[in-house]
């Protein structure tokens, strides 16, 4: 496999967006962040949408952008916390990426949604209970997922953006 992309997955409040862009730029590569990019498709913020079509509709259009994104090259893209369920769609993007997912356990997750403003606007609940309760059962279901979808796990833990970010660099020139 010859890696042209970079790929950070990992639940929410985990860094993806943060180390990504760090990474990016170390690499002189693009950035890409899929909720943004479904923002910008969709015209309003996520939980807009969410509250306007639900969450069906929402995943219809991740996993057509996730689609979309399969002939990337260069670019470090952060995914939702949830385009790790598009199975098909995440088959197509790891063809030829290197997938990096960033862990956290859920006391810190909880922590750090706390402590983002724009949490409540980027990150709606996806069970209809606050999102602080619904942690423990969506990472309980995704981290399969996340384990069986990516090359390398990274402990977020007690750990800044940049250290992860040159941890993954050092990871890709050693490939």
């Amino acid at each position: 496999m010859q890696t042209l992309n970079l790929i950070l997955t990992g639940f929410r409040a985990t860094g993806k967006t943060s180390v990504g862009r760090i990474v990016a730029a170390q690499l002189h590569w693009i950035f890409l962040d899929t909720d943004e990019l479904a923002r910008q498709r969709l015209g309003e913020p996520i939980a807009e949408v969410v509250a306007r079509h639900g969450w069906p509709f929402f995943r219809a259009a991740e996993s057509q952008l996730l689609r979309d994104l399969a002939t990337m090259r260069q670019t470090v893209l952060a995914t939702g916390g949830g385009a790790i369920e598009h199975l098909r769609e995440w088959g197509g993007l790891r063809r030829c990426a290197l997938v990096v997912w960033l862990d956290a356990d859920s006391d810190t997750i909880r922590q750090r949604l706390r402590h983002d403003p724009a949490s409540g606007h980027q990150r709606p609940s996806l069970t209809g209970q606050p999102v602080a309760d619904e942690i423990e059962h969506l990472l309980e279901r995704r981290r399969p997922m996340y384990a069986a979808g990516s090359d390398l796990r990274l402990s977020t833990e007690g750990r800044t953006p940049e250290q992860l970010a040159a941890e993954i660099v050092q990871k890709m020139h050693n490939l």
